[in-house]
Order: structure tokens, then C-alpha cells, then sequence
């Protein structure tokens, strides 16, 4: 029997009724000239699943292959003797609840063929859930990995080529029930020559189940997580050197896995439990966590970084308590200190003298928010040409609005060149009773004069996309404009001016505000038609042409005759 191109490998426990779904996808993919098999694995269901599997294998021979083991307790046995018994040169991992496009291995498998990829992402679609979007924006042919999103998608549902996994020993730990798919991807992003992205065609459908069975988040044994932790700590420093591709590694691993830990959950630990999961902690922030990965984190990172560090028990617990209090709405919500240019949350023990904790754990400069709205678009003629005139608001969330220096950043698209457009303050009046009187300040009008706009030379033709930078009290932030408006927002109005003409339009999507900047047409020459005035003072110039003609024609006249009939005339001049 010849060797199938790729082995689709689907560990099932009780996944009825989406099993059926799962498989319809995989028997009615249009694989082109490549050829498939799928290898399940019933892991000791009781609900009908293995009897699912065998009546898909009995419809299907040579396509579906069916395994049936007691059950191991978790996804990683299941998957490891697939692979043990895949024939395809390519295997694809599965979630028995989820589905495949029908057009997802036909992608991946040219995209590897073209790249000799070990590894191929496809894009994920969510199904009554969100999944990873942002690595997805378009196709990688050869991912770098020290700047990409793949490190954001972590789940095993990729293509991988078997004899990379197989020359690398890379199999899933079975003795581990809860991120073991992590541990396993990790490894095989830091050992993989290539790495690619097809972004271009919905390759993989994860579903959310009714009963939320396969939701791994609802998990609640925490201590787990930190072991985890630990084991992704030790195969990111096995499997690298250091350098930006470790340090975008350790980045995913500290934010979205050891200090993401310390959440609402870590409080209800016993207290030896806690004080054993801050050791971990510490004993991989000492070992790997750098100034540079520090300044990339959030403000209740830091602060869990350093408690943990300097064995801040208590400490660390209060913040927490505060943060879920907040987020839920019970509690009072953070201020905000601004001092020296920098922003600061007032969450518990800032500046207590006590704790000693340092201001830079408290620091949110770079993750403050803009609240922003586009109020009119609307052209205005000034004497031969006109401006473009934008009203609306933007402010810094939490921080109030003082001396304010808005710009309107216009950024010319595939190109990159910027106009910036000074606004004028338009006092807000106070909407609600509990809007904070300055924010009325953040107000603003912008006229965009399309021949001086950049730099005092005209905009250049193409899309220009609009961007509103917020400064105030030495804070700035910057973001798309117009995608929040106001509800009685008129359509937008372009215009000419000078030889140029703009359209204002709202992009697909996000609908934020850009500008078509084209080269107006020229006006086709007709016939002059003068205006009321000037018929009048020309009917009444040609009235006064005709009397005085009149009179100069009849003196020539009279003196010709009298100089016929020898009377005094004109003298001939010399």
C-alpha cells in the first residue's frame, strides 16, 4: 500500500455528537493530487463515540483506521500511538470535536511542499468562541519567529512533517493533563528550519461545545500550571540560545502561562501551596526574567513578579483580591498618578514606604487607553478651494485632560509618509452629570487643507489613512480614528481644492476613517454667461455708447454738407 501524503490524527473521548461532524470534514476534503488517511483513536468512550468511528471505518476502508484503548486519562496517549502507527509523510492533529475547511490540507501540504516546512499553521475560525487572529493577517511563506504570533497559537492543530517529528523525538507527555499541548508546540517551533502560515483559506473550525467538555481552561487544579511552567522554562532554554527568538519564547511563556497564574484562583490555594508556587516563580524569574522582558509586561505582571521575587506574600494576595474586585465591578477602580511624563495605577502598596515596592511595577504609560469619537465629516468651500473639517473628541482614559496638544496624523498608506494636522479646542459641554469637567477640554476641530497639508506642500494622490494622537500632561497615545461615531453622524462629504479632490470613506471592518485623495478633473470649457450685474452695467455702458455715437455721427454729417455747400468745415489735417 503506498504511502499516504498525510495522516489526520484524531484522539476521541465521548465526543458525540461532533465526531460525526469532525469526520464528515476529513472524508470530504478535496485534497487535489494528494492523497490521506485518518488514524482515530477511541480512548475508552462510553457514549457511542467508538461505535461512531467503526461505522465511518466500514463506510471508508483504506481511509479511516480505528483504534480502541482503555482510557488514559488525558489527549497525549492518544495522540502518541497515532503517531506511532501514522504512515503519511505529513500528520495533521485533530480535536475530535472540532472540523476541518474543505479545502485546509490541500493548502497546507502545497504551502510545505513549496517551503519544505516542518511545520504549517491554518487559519483557525471559532465557532461560539474566539480563537488566536492576529498571526493570521496574511500568509508567511517563512516565519521569524523572534517577531511573529505563532507564538500565540500554542494548540497542537497543525501540519507537521512526521520524520522532523520523529528525528527530534517529539512526542506529547503523557504524565502531563493540563498544557501538555503547549510543551509539545514549543518544542517544535524552537527545532523546526521552517515554519509557515497560511492565512489565505479557514483551515481549522474549533468548536465550543454545549457542555464546555473540551474547554481545558475550566481545569481548576492551578498547581499544575506552575509545574508546566517549569517545563517550558527548561525546554526554552534546551532548545535555544539566547537571543530575540528565546526572548519572544520567554515572553509568551511569563505573560500567558507563570505570572498569568497568579489570578483569582491563587488566593483560594492553601497557604503552602501559594508559598510553593511563588518559589517556582522565583526560581524561573531569577534564572530568565531580564529588564528587557520586564518592560514588556503589564502593571499586575510586574507587581506578581516582584512579589514573588522578594516573598511578598500578603502583598501579592491584596493585589490580587483588588484586581478581581475591580474587574468585576464590585470594588473601586484604580486612579491614575501622572508625574514626570510617566502614568501610574494606584493599586495597593503604591509608594508605601513599608513594602517598598518600586513605581516601574505600578507603571501603565504604555498601556494606557484612548477614548475617542468622530463627531462630523463635512467640506468646507473657503474662497476657491476649501478644507476638510473634522469635529469630535479624544482623551486619555483615567487621566485627565489638560492642556491638550491633539494632532490629527494622516499616514499615507504602502508608503508610510505622515502629515500631521494641528486641531483647535471645541469645548465639550457636560453630556451626563458625572462627565468630569475636563474632559469637556478634549474636544476638538480639525481642518485638513489638502495643497498645504503636508509639511505646507499638497497631499500626495493614494489612500491616506487618519490617526489621532492624544497628548496631554506629557502622556501620548495614538490610534486608528473614526470607528467609534456619533450616532447622528451625517455621511461623510469630500470636495476639491485647487487641483486636488478628496473622498472621505469608513474601511471595511473596523470602519475607521480614510481618505481617497485624487487628482480632480479639469473643468471642460463652455459657453460664458454673465452674471445679473454685469448685464446690467453692460446694458447700460452699450446705452451710453449709443447716445455719444449718435452725436459724433451727426456732427460729421452736418459738417460734410456744409463743407459741400462751401460753408465753414474741419480744416484737412496736415
Amino acid at each position: 500500500m503506498s504511502e499516504p501524503t498525510v495522516t489526520v490524527v484524531i484522539g476521541a473521548y465521548n465526543a458525540m455528537p461532533y465526531l460525526t461532524r469532525c469526520l464528515e470534514s476529513v472524508v470530504e476534503q478535496s485534497p487535489g493530487a494528494y492523497t490521506l488517511e485518518c488514524l482515530a483513536v477511541d480512548d475508552g468512550s462510553t457514549d457511542g463515540t467508538g461505535k461512531e468511528l467503526d461505522r465511518f471505518a466500514a463506510e471508508h476502508p483504506g481511509l479511516v483506521r480505528v483504534v480502541h484503548q482503555q482510557n488514559s486519562g488525558g489527549p497525549s496517549g492518544p495522540r502518541n500511538v497515532a503517531l506511532g502507527l501514522a504512515r503519511g509523510r505529513y500528520v495533521f492533529f485533530l480535536d475530535a470535536d472540532d472540523h476541518l475547511g474543505p479545502h485546509a490540507l490541500r493548502r497546507m501540504i502545497d504551502m510545505a511542499e513549496r517551503n519544505r516546512s516542518d511545520v504549517v499553521l491554518g487559519k483557525y475560525v471559532g465557532v461560539n468562541c474566539t480563537v488566536p487572529a492576529s498571526m493570521f493577517e496574511a500568509d508567511q511563506e517563512v516565519v521569524d519567529l523572534a517577531a511573529s504570533r505563532v507564538w500565540y497559537a500554542l494548540t497542537p492543530h497543525k501540519l507537521f512533517r512526521r520524520s522532523f517529528l520523529d528525528e527530534r523525538g517529539l512526542r506529547f507527555d503523557e504524565d502531563v493533563r493540563i498544557g501538555e499541548d503547549r510543551l509539545f508546540v514549543t518544542k517544535a517551533y524552537l527545532q523546526a528550519s521552517v515554519i509557515s502560515v497560511v492565512a489565505t483559506e479557514d483551515c481549522y473550525y474549533k468548536v465550543k461545545r454545549d457542555d464546555q467538555g473540551n474547554i481545558t481552561s475550566s481545569y481548576s487544579d492551578l498547581m499544575k500550571r506552575f509545574e508546566v511552567a517549569r517545563r517550558l522554562m527548561a525546554a526554552i532554554a534546551a532548545h535555544s540560545e539566547p537571543g530575540p527568538v528565546r526572548d519572544a519564547a520567554l515572553l509568551r511563556t511569563f505573560r500567558g502561562g507563570l505570572l498569568d497564574s497568579f489570578s483569582w484562583r491563587f488566593p483560594l490555594l492553601d497557604e503552602g501551596d501559594r508559598r510553593k508556587a511563588m518559589g517556582i516563580a522565583k526560581e524561573q524569574l531569577d534564572a530568565f526574567y531580564t529588564p528587557e522582558l520586564d518592560a514588556q509586561m503589564t502593571a499586575p505582571h510586574r507587581l506578581a513578579a516582584h512579589c514573588s521575587r522578594h516573598g511578598l506574600h500578603q502583598e501579592l494576595i491584596e493585589v490580587i483580591d483588588f484586581l478581581k474586585e475591580e474587574r468585576s465591578g464590585r470594588g473601586p477602580a484604580h486612579e491614575v498618578v501622572v508625574d514626570g511624563g510617566r502614568a501610574y495605577a494606584t493599586y495597593p502598596y503604591f509608594r508605601d514606604e513599608t513594602a517598598g515596592i518600586p513605581d516601574s511595577c505600578y507603571d501603565i504609560t504604555d498601556d494606557l487607553r484612548q477614548d475617542d469619537r468622530l463627531d462630523a465629516v463635512e467640506w468646507r468651500r473657503i474662497r476657491r478651494g476649501g478644507v476638510l473639517r473634522l469635529r469630535g473628541y479624544g482623551r486619555i482614559e483615567n487621566v485627565p485632560t489638560r492642556q491638550p496638544a491633539t494632532e490629527l496624523v494622516l499616514r499615507l498608506r504602502n508608503d508610510g509618509r505622515e502629515a500631521r494636522v494641528p486641531v483647535r479646542p471645541a469645548p465639550l459641554p457636560a453630556a451626563t452629570p458625572d462627565q468630569a469637567f475636563d474632559d469637556a477640554l478634549a474636544g476638538f476641530t480639525a481642518d485638513v487643507d489638502l495643497t498645504r497639508a503636508l509639511d505646507g506642500a499638497p497631499l500626495p494622490t493614494g489612500i491616506w489613512d487618519v490617526y489621532l494622537n492624544v497628548r496631554t500632561q506629557g502622556l501620548s497615545t495614538q490610534r486608528r480614528f473614526g470607528a467609534r461615531k456619533a450616532d447622528d453622524l451625517a455621511a461623510a462629504t469630500g470636495g476639491r481644492s485647487g487641483s486636488l479632490h478628496v473622498k472621505p470613506y469608513y474601511t471595511q471592518g473596523y470602519a475607521n476613517l480614510s481618505l481617497h485623495i485624487t487628482v480632480a478633473p479639469k473643468k471642460e470649457p463652455g459657453k460664458w454667461r454673465p452674471t445679473r450685474l454685469e448685464r446690467r452695467v453692460r446694458g447700460r455702458l452699450s446705452g451710453l455708447g449709443r447716445r455719444i455715437g449718435g452725436r459724433r455721427l451727426r456732427g460729421i454729417v452736418r459738417r460734410r454738407r456744409l463743407s459741400a455747400l462751401g460753408g465753414p468745415g474741419r480744416s484737412p489735417r496736415p
